[in-house]
């Protein structure tokens, strides 16, 4: 028998084939040990990074307690207290606030620097303060309780946020802001709940015990500023964020703010869900108050959501309007798809 042999062209294609791999396995291998160096690099950086940061900390300690009669803690504490006020009065003139600023920082720096040690001063001149005459020092007192420890500071932020330590609606704001920075899942969580358990009105016993949640007290609740809650829980990107802002605008104990704030995030995340809630909250408001700005949020979240599809509504609505200012917008709109 003859013996077949492969053409030229076929032998030439194999071995420029062959050479290709051998290229490709070398390159993948340099590119490898590169990104190797490069990481080792990285995380050299960083360490001399956090190097330096430890180092400029622990210079600005030294140099806040040399202007200072008290020493450790309580001079750092004796600081903050005396920069807190002038971080909030109109009297304070630009050059000054801005002084303020920069020693307040240095005085959160220091006491990060100290960890766990200043941790019971900063615990115990917050037990000294009520929350409704001393927010300004306690803003920073939990600021550097979560520096200092930042698991126990977090535990701390949880009890204010739930409104079972330092009742009040204000400093519960302020822990939701804190949380969303330093413990971004608990943020969530707990915002969620308070959203599922509370409202304008109050908490509702009822859920609050299904949840097992803990009862805030009657100081820490809101009247008029409970959609803050709202705005904090959309600012913490909860993963059920859809479904929260959906569960509360189907209740009615909630006000006009509160939906409003609802309505717009729905509108923002096209929530093909909200289109009939929305109608039906457009067509019965809370309170059955025509509120025009009210009304003129939702139909810009369908407006946001359905685009073209939402003009038998905007029809609809324009010939019901009671008030101007709704009517002109609705016809704002249909001119749009027109």
């Amino acid at each position: 028998m003859t013996e077949r042999t492969s053409p030229p062209h076929s032998r030439l294609l194999a071995t420029l084939c062959g050479l290709t791999v051998v290229a490709l396995v070398a390159a993948t291998a340099v590119t490898w040990r590169q990104s190797e160096q490069l990481q080792r690099l990285a995380d050299a950086e960083a360490a001399s990074h956090k190097q330096l940061e430890d180092i400029y900390a622990e210079i600005t300690r030294i140099r806040l307690e040399q202007r200072s009669d008290q020493k450790g803690p309580e001079g750092l504490l004796a600081k903050l207290r005396a920069y807190a006020p002038m971080l909030v009065s109109a009297r304070t003139t630009a050059p000054d606030y801005k002084n303020a600023q920069e020693e307040m920082e240095a005085i959160l720096r220091a006491f990060e620097t100290m960890g766990h040690d200043a941790w019971p001063f900063i615990r115990g001149r917050i037990g000294e303060l009520k929350a409704d005459k001393n927010f300004d020092e306690l803003k920073w007192l939990l600021e550097a309780a979560v520096r200092v420890d930042p698991k126990a500071g977090s535990e701390l932020l949880k009890q204010v946020l739930q409104g079972t330590l330092l009742p009040s609606a204000r400093l519960r704001w302020l822990a939701a802001d804190r949380l969303i920075a330093h413990d971004k899942p608990l943020a969530q969580q707990l915002l969620r709940q308070i959203l599922e358990t509370e409202s304008a009105r109050g908490v509702n016993l009822e859920r609050a015990a299904a949840y097992n949640l803990p009862i805030p007290d009657q100081t820490a609740g809101s009247a008029s500023g409970f959609f803050n809650f709202v705005v904090h829980y959309i600012r913490s990107e909860d993963p059920k964020m859809e479904d929260t802002l959906l569960m509360v605008i189907g209740r009615t104990e909630h006000d006009s703010p509160t939906l409003k704030e609802c309505v717009e995030e729905l509108g923002r995340i096209k929530s093909q869900k909200a289109i009939e809630p929305i109608e039906r909250l457009f067509k019965n408001p809370p309170g059955r108050v025509e509120d025009p700005i009210f009304l003129n949020k939702c139909l810009d979240a369908l407006d946001s959501i359905q685009g073209a599809a939402a003009v038998p509504f905007f029809e609809e609505a324009l010939k019901a309007a009671s008030t101007e200012s709704v009517a002109k917008h609705a016809n704002a709109l249909l001119a749009k798809y027109r």
